[in-house]
């Protein structure tokens, strides 16, 4: 709790030992806005055999160009385990948050209205949170045909709400309290919307 609304500052002494804090900006910069960056393994944390694949590419001198993520190029649906319990055609007129429903197992978190991060995700992680039940959150960030993460999931969902009239739709956005946080979990700095807010030094 802070009651006095104090805000941390970059320097200041306590008991005589000077403490500092990095500066803080408006909004999180990515890893490329700062340093030349050679190569991104994707993940939060990137998994072992990501790693391990990296790893073997720099032995065997069979890297892709600079600047290239090491992982595949393809959604996080196309090989996870649920995506055969999903309809050809998706309609939902709900979404709901995983905290407040029991999730079947076995069927697409999307079939069921709940979001998952999967068609907006890069592959690779083995996806663990899906195994253990809970929707994918996107830490593999987006494929490279994705210039926007959130923008690409919003759309996903466009096309599969069930919506006939504004009532419908401002129902629907409720199952949403935080779309900041739910599309752009990882990727703020890196969409759209995060280049907008860069700071110029």
């Amino acid at each position: 709790m802070n009651p006095e609304g104090v805000e941390p500052k970059q320097k200041s002494t306590v008991d005589g030992h000077a403490l500092s804090l990095p500066k803080f900006y408006e909004t999180v910069y990515k890893l490329s806005d700062i340093i030349d960056v050679d190569y991104y393994l994707p993940g939060c944390p990137p998994m072992p055999e990501t790693i391990a694949d990296a790893i073997g590419a720099i032995l065997e001198g069979n890297l892709p160009p600079k600047g290239a993520i090491l992982s595949p190029n393809k959604s996080l649906c196309s090989s996870c385990d649920r995506n055969e319990t999903k309809p050809e055609d998706v309609c939902i007129d709900e979404l709901k948050r995983i905290i407040d429903v029991e999730a079947d197992p076995e069927t697409c978190f999307l079939a069921q209205g709940i979001i998952c991060m999967g068609p907006a995700t890069r592959d690779g992680c083995g996806f663990p949170c899906v195994k253990g039940n809970m929707p994918c959150t996107g830490c593999y960030g987006p494929t490279d045909a994705c210039k926007d993460q959130g923008a690409k999931m919003v759309a996903t969902l466009g096309a599969i709400l069930d919506a006939e009239n504004e009532e419908a739709v401002e129902k629907i956005i409720e199952g949403i309290p935080d779309p900041g946080g739910t599309f752009y979990r990882y990727a703020m700095s890196a969409s759209l919307l995060g280049a907008e807010r860069k700071e110029v030094e």
